[in-house]
């Protein structure tokens, strides 16, 4: 089997330090990535194929949506698996997120603030 990597998308740094910290102790065998926005995070899922994306979805450059987007219409061009998509804001989601989600049980939406063990559980389901 492939490495397992974890890609966290979020434009606040002090974010992605703390998912990180609690992915790290938690699973200790999975590979993390960073990205400020949707635009670096779409560079680094086509050098990295990540099995799980933790996107924010109010970010400056290209927001959570847009990236969720374009990864798929990466994915579908490459014929490559869509990775599973964790959406974490502190925001009501919107209509189109509501409807990701409802349309897969690959993709899930957590508000902010999330328990660590929250977290981890909704990666874990998704990397197995």
């Amino acid at each position: 089997m492939d490495e397992e990597r974890v890609l966290i998308v979020d434009d606040e740094e002090g974010i992605r330090g703390l998912f990180s910290t609690i992915i790290s102790q938690d699973l200790p065998d999975v590979q993390l990535d960073q990205a400020s926005n949707g635009a670096e995070a779409l560079e680094l899922f086509r050098c990295g194929h990540h099995q799980v994306l933790i996107m924010d979805l109010h970010m400056p450059v290209m927001d959570g949506l847009t990236a969720f987007g374009a990864i798929k219409q990466f994915c579908d061009a490459a014929r490559v698996q869509m990775p599973a998509v964790i959406f974490c804001t502190g925001f009501a989601p919107p209509a189109t997120v509501r409807d990701i989600i409802k349309g897969s049980p690959l993709h899930h939406f957590l508000s902010k603030p999330v328990k660590g063990e929250v977290l981890v559980r909704a990666i874990r389901t998704r990397l197995h």
